[in-house]
C-alpha cells in the first residue's frame, strides 16, 4: 500500500514537465521506487486518468497558392504525446490508433 508521503511524491511526478528522476533525487528515493508507486496507485485507481491537453496554435501564414490542399488530400489530426508526433488521417482504424496511443503513453510511465 502506498502511504501519504509516497502519494505526495507520485502526485508531484504527474505535473507537466516534471522529471521523475529529479523528484526522486529531491525526496532521496530511487526512480524505480517512484515508478513502482505510480504503477500501484494506477492499479488501485488512486491516480486519475491523464488526458492530453489540446493546444491551439495560430495557423501559419502561407502563400495563397499553397494554402489550398492538393485535390484528394484529406485533412489529418496531429497528436503530440510523449515526445512523439502522430498524424492521424481520416479513416484510420480506431482500434489500431488506440493501441498506438496506449503504447506511447505507457512508454512515458
Amino acid at each position: 500500500m502506498v502511504g501519504r508521503r509516497q502519494g505526495r511524491i507520485v502526485e508531484e511526478t504527474l505535473q507537466p514537465g516534471t522529471v521523475v528522476a529529479d523528484v526522486a533525487r529531491r525526496w532521496q528515493v530511487s526512480s524505480q521506487q517512484v515508478f513502482t508507486w505510480r504503477r500501484e496507485m494506477r492499479r488501485a485507481g488512486v491516480v486519475p486518468l491523464e488526458f492530453v491537453p489540446i493546444v491551439s496554435e495560430p495557423a501559419p501564414v502561407v502563400p495563397e497558392a499553397a494554402a489550398s490542399p492538393a485535390a484528394g488530400t484529406p485533412p489529418s489530426i496531429e497528436v503530440r504525446l510523449a515526445g512523439a508526433v502522430l498524424r492521424v488521417a481520416p479513416g484510420t482504424d480506431g482500434e489500431l490508433l488506440t493501441r498506438v496511443l496506449r503504447a506511447l503513453r505507457a512508454s512515458v510511465a
